[in-house]
């Protein structure tokens, strides 16, 4: 995760990366999201402080940031919309709501002991998971209409 005080540079240097004006547009960009963000929304913010930038930049950027591991990249279901954030220094799990799109911390992780089960079950060697649940919202879920 890229801290307040961090020098882009270095931290793009640590994930085998070069420097550029555009990626570190990004990583400020991302760093300063309270919450999940689109390609859009971050080509409308990086235009604003670089008027040369292009969406397919942007679309390149984050394609390397997430191969590279600096980013989680999560897709919102009924609209095949990806949305974006810097990974934070734990690793969290989400849920996100049909209906508003709200995306919503979990604020543990409850796939530790299963995975460590996995793993002793099936010799297999885990490095990482994802876990996004979907529904409604408080919200959202009075909105649902009735089945009969």
């Amino acid at each position: 995760m890229v801290e307040d005080n961090l020098d882009y540079k270095e931290y793009l240097k640590e994930h085998g990366l070069k420097s550029t004006k555009q990626r570190n547009l990004l990583l400020t960009l991302l760093h300063e999201a309270s919450t999940f963000a689109t390609a859009e929304d971050l080509y409308f913010k990086a235009k604003q402080a670089d008027d040369t930038i292009s969406l397919s930049t942007i679309y390149r950027i984050l394609e390397l940031f997430n191969k590279k591991n600096i980013i989680n990249k999560t897709t919102l279901l009924e609209e095949a919309k990806a949305v974006f954030e810097l990974k934070p220094i734990a690793h969290r799990h989400h849920l996100i709501c049909l209906g508003c799109k709200k995306i919503i911390d979990i604020d543990h992780c409850p796939l530790e002991s299963f995975e460590k089960k996995l793993e002793a079950t099936t010799d297999f060697s885990i490095v990482d998971h994802k876990l996004e649940l979907y529904g409604y919202c408080k919200e959202c879920k009075n909105n649902i209409p009735k089945k009969s």
